[in-house]
């Protein structure tokens, strides 16, 4: 998962085997789209994954309307296991 850090979301989906209608896109505060929540059926178990991404303020939308071409585009700058996200409190 590691390597997945440069790889765009699209990329990482197809990796995982997951469709892009099942990730959870994670906006903090509300507009600034930051993550996308995923589980990964290739990993045994399946793993549930945030990929952080890459911000620029394209990111931005303060009616939280982001289009799927623009978040399959996003370059994952950390991988976290979901737990370690919500332990950061984010």
């Amino acid at each position: 998962m590691e390597s997945w850090t440069g790889l765009t979301v699209s990329e990482v989906l197809a990796s995982c085997g997951t469709p892009y209608d099942e990730i959870a896109l994670v906006d903090e505060p509300p507009g600034k789209l930051r993550a996308v929540e995923l589980e990964c059926r290739t990993s045994v178990p399946p793993r549930r994954v945030v990929l952080e991404l890459r911000y620029h303020p394209g990111l931005f939308s303060p009616t939280r309307a982001w289009t799927r071409e623009l978040v399959e585009a996003q370059v994952v700058s950390r991988v976290l296991s979901e737990h370690d996200f919500r332990e950061r409190g984010e």
